[in-house]
């Protein structure tokens, strides 16, 4: 299922990471022939609407909650057609395969009545109930919000130190520590940790509710820090989660009335008139003038501490108890822990397992009631006569109580994630029994945000257990979230975060995908932007200009690459080699994606496109396929290349489908489409660890007689004389069966293979290796070339020591792919030897800087 996304707005970055991943699973599942679903969505994101339309009515100098309530609708329901059809551009635009005549919306008529259904049965099976608790409260919108649309930050505050005298007249009292002086009239006792041996003799005692007349006692409770403050603290159950927590662990006191409306200003009997209709920004400062003026003001001073703010309408959240509609959760959570533990439903990285079963084993009930105008009602009919409630998935006719007819909708409607928690089953059609509810249900892979694993993750299993006695999915896979290259996370607000459509105009696609899921892993957070696009593009152009090498070497009718080539052990060692390459690689692919590991995938691919098919086989091939080394050579390298590219290109396209469909259409193909071509078998494609093995010498010779070349500052016209000295027979006899090979790659000639007791060249430049001792002829440097030298030296030098401090960095060893890090090492490595290798150069032309 397609996590909907909200219709708030329109697509992000990282709505692009979360769909490249699932695009990917999908396409591949579609090849390999299994029935294959990807149900798109929309989810009408109720609160979050509301706010946007809204925001947008302001600047257009209306207001919303003035608009007659059909007027109101209409305005939102244009919000959503407008940035519907935003959505569905953008997700066209990066190529997501799923199925448009599937297209569900959590506000659809069948919607309606699913969400009025699970209301009504958890109702009637006592798990659903409505009653008086503490909830997040947007004053500023003056509704209840969940956990996810409250966001906490550090602001500076002032903490001040109060006196609450004793209640006996005696001298003294308890100093409480508090930053909310304003609340002090909701205060019901003040409280100290039993264990705190400074205010042991105070339990017990009474003191004085400053600016007050009332007397309150003194408690003791193991729920207060004795290192903030003085270790007292008031306790004001109706306005702070934690007081309310310690009220309802003493039963001898009772519930204040309260002291802020739902607007947070002051009011009721408890607070003085002189207070009563100042928000509550207005009474802080007036209540602290006050406490200064009676003397109870002992001291204060600066406060950092975190402040919880509405993400919607970025107001301070109040803590208030309210009567809402709540979901007992425990009993539903227990059968998904129990799943998750033995194996049922499997969360990919499985380290988020121990966060999971954290939250799930110390859930709380669910406020599932916003007093907001857009979104499913809550179905919950009043009676006048005896106000007891009518809970019926239709409008009932009379009161099930007492018979009466008058009856009062609730004006209340559901929390969105109310219907997004049926969303797998839900969107297959139920309750109804469709053939796809019977064909896809259970549901195979969620891939989705770890942001809200709780919200709706978790929620999703529950559901799922409770209404269809079924998991929803086998498997959730969690990605990161998305930051900028200064490790910023991305977001609107600090403009780092582009319109997907923008970066697909200007970068292409694929391009964004591929950068999406490679270098970085899905799984953890990662930088994206220029450098991700950058290597993305990079990458497809080195498989577009692949497929114009291919293409210039088929002649007119050449059939379709239905088999792997059939090679003889005596076939050509790059031709066995690259098929076996190619192997390795389309297994790595299968166990990665399999494990739901897409990086790991592109990295393979990416390593085999440009390594070993580009920038080396193609090279290698060069000749042969130029038939400059006989026909039946030539005609066996080209069915090898025009296989392993073909193949390679089906690997590739859930990755990037756009540049990989265009380009196997332009080759030899069977079939309309490539995302209907079949999932390539590596099994198809003979094994060869002895091609492997022998092609490893010849690499390595071809890439130090190029570093000595480099080094040597040999002119790229010149062809210098080389000489190899194997490390033993296995190596000569491979080396001598491909010196053409390296002669052409090295740009050296002769190439000569040294007996081992023949004595070095003379002016030659020479590096010691595991395959033996390579040397290239060296002519003298001049002054130029010898200042030159001390300048690349130093460049060199840098190099060094940066790639060794990303080395030396412990994250990005655990972290980054491992091709990435290999390549890292790779380079550290080449450094070294290089600049070994021109602190010889000067040591000869007598130079300092050898000794730099």
């Amino acid at each position: 299922m397609l996590p909907p996304p909200n219709v708030t707005g329109v697509l992000t970055l990282g709505h692009m990471l979360s769909d490249t991943v699932m695009d990917i699973l999908v396409r591949r599942q579609r090849m390999k022939g299994v029935p294959t679903l990807w149900v798109p969505g929309l989810d009408h994101a109720g609160l979050a609407t509301q706010v946007e339309v809204r925001r947008r009515l302001q600047k257009e100098g209306v207001v919303f909650e003035e608009l007659p309530r059909e007027e109101a609708l209409r305005a939102i329901e244009a919000w959503r057609e407008e940035h519907a059809a935003r959505i569905a551009e953008q997700t066209r635009a990066a190529g997501f395969s799923v199925d448009w005549t599937r297209f569900r919306y959590t506000m659809d008529a069948e919607s309606a009545r699913a969400t009025r259904e699970v209301f009504v049965r958890l109702y009637r099976d006592g798990l659903v109930y409505r009653g008086e608790r503490m909830v997040n409260w947007d004053p500023k919108l003056k509704t209840a919000i969940s956990d996810l649309e409250v966001q906490h930050a550090e602001e500076e505050a002032t903490l001040l130190y109060v006196r609450y005298a004793w209640a006996d007249g005696s001298p003294g009292g308890l100093e409480v520590a508090t930053v909310r002086p304003e609340t002090i009239f909701g205060d019901v006792a003040v409280a100290v940790h039993p264990e705190d041996a400074r205010h042991a003799a105070a339990v017990g005692r009474e003191v004085r509710v400053p600016l007050t007349d009332r007397i309150v006692p003194v408690l003791a409770d193991p729920a207060i820090d004795p290192t903030f403050g003085g270790g007292a603290l008031k306790v004001t159950p109706r306005n702070d989660l934690v007081d309310y927590e310690v009220f309802q662990r003493h039963p001898e006191l009772s519930m204040p009335p309260d002291i802020l409306d739902d607007g947070a200003h002051l009011t009721g009997p408890w607070v003085p008139t002189a207070y009563h209709g100042l928000s509550v920004e207005e009474a802080r400062p007036k209540a602290t003038e006050a406490l200064e003026a009676a003397g109870l003001l002992v001291r204060r001073e600066p406060y950092r501490h975190s402040v919880a703010r509405s993400e919607r309408s970025e107001a301070p959240v109040e803590p208030r108890i309210s009567t809402q509609w709540f979901v007992r959760m425990p009993g539903l959570a227990a059968p998904v822990v129990d799943a998750v533990r033995r194996g049922e439903i499997r969360i990919h990285p499985s380290r988020w397992e121990r966060t999971f079963f954290r939250w799930m084993e110390s859930i709380q009930d669910w406020c599932i009631s916003r007093q907001v105008l857009w979104g499913h009602r809550i179905p919950a009919y009043f009676c006048r006569a005896c106000g007891k409630p009518t809970v019926s998935v239709d409008p009932p006719a009379r009161c099930e109580h007492c018979g009466g007819r008058d009856l009062l909708e609730d004006p209340d409607v559901l929390d969105t994630w109310f219907t997004s928690w049926l969303w797998p089953f839900l969107a297959l059609g139920w309750p109804e029994r469709t053939a796809d509810l019977d064909r896809y249900y259970p549901t195979s892979v969620l891939v989705t945000g770890r942001d809200i694993m709780f919200f709706w993750v978790a929620r999703m299993m529950m559901s799922g257990y409770y209404f269809t006695g079924q998991r929803p999915f086998s498997d959730v896979c969690f990605h990161g979230m998305l930051r900028d290259e200064e490790g910023r996370r991305m977001s609107k607000h600090l403009g780092n975060s582009p319109d997907p459509l923008d970066v697909v105009r200007e970068r292409g696609a694929d391009a964004m995908r591929f950068g999406l899921v490679f270098p970085n892993p899905t799984s953890e957070d990662g930088s994206f932007g220029p450098t991700a696009l950058d290597g993305g593009r990079n990458f497809l152009t080195k498989v577009w200009n692949l497929g114009r090498f291919a293409l210039g070497h088929l002649p007119p009718g050449t059939e379709p690459p239905r088999r792997a080539p059939s090679l003889a052990p005596t076939s050509s060692l790059e031709n066995r080699w690259i098929l076996s390459r190619y192997r390795r690689t389309a297994e790595e692919v299968d166990r990665a994606l399999a494990a739901y590991e897409p990086t790991r995938g592109a990295s393979a691919l990416h390593a085999f496109v440009r390594h070993d098919l580009a920038d080396r086989y193609v090279e290698i091939a060069k000749d042969a396929l130029a038939g400059r080394r006989g026909e039946v050579l030539e005609r066996e390298t080209r069915s090898t290349l025009l296989y392993v590219l073909e193949r390679t290109l089906r690997l590739l396209h859930p990755f990037v489908p756009h540049v990989t469909e265009e380009l196997w259409h332009a080759l030899p193909h069977d079939g309309e489409l490539l995302t209907l071509a079949p999932w390539p078998d590596p099994a198809e494609a003979p094994t060869d660890p002895g091609a492997e093995v022998a092609m490893e010498p010849v690499l390595e010779a071809v890439r130090l007689l190029r570093n000595l070349r480099a080094e040597e500052r040999i002119p790229t016209d010149l062809r210098p004389p080389a000489w190899i000295r194997p490390a033993g027979p296995e190596v000569a006899r491979v080396l001598s069966s491909e010196v053409a090979t390296i002669e052409r790659l090295a740009r050296v000639r002769p190439l000569v293979l040294l007996e081992p007791g023949a004595p070095a060249p003379p002016r030659s430049g020479s590096r010691v290796v595991p395959l033996g001792e390579c040397y290239v002829e060296r002519t003298p440097a001049s002054a130029a070339e010898t200042e030159s030298l001390e300048r690349e030296r130093e460049k060199l030098t840098r190099l060094l020591e940066k790639t060794r401090a990303r080395l030396g960095d412990r994250g990005f060893r655990d972290h980054a792919p491992a091709e990435v890090v290999r390549e890292a090492e790779e380079k550290a490595k080449e450094l070294e030897e290089r600049i070994g290798r021109i602190d010889e150069h000067l040591k000869e032309s007598g130079s300092s800087g050898a000794n730099a």
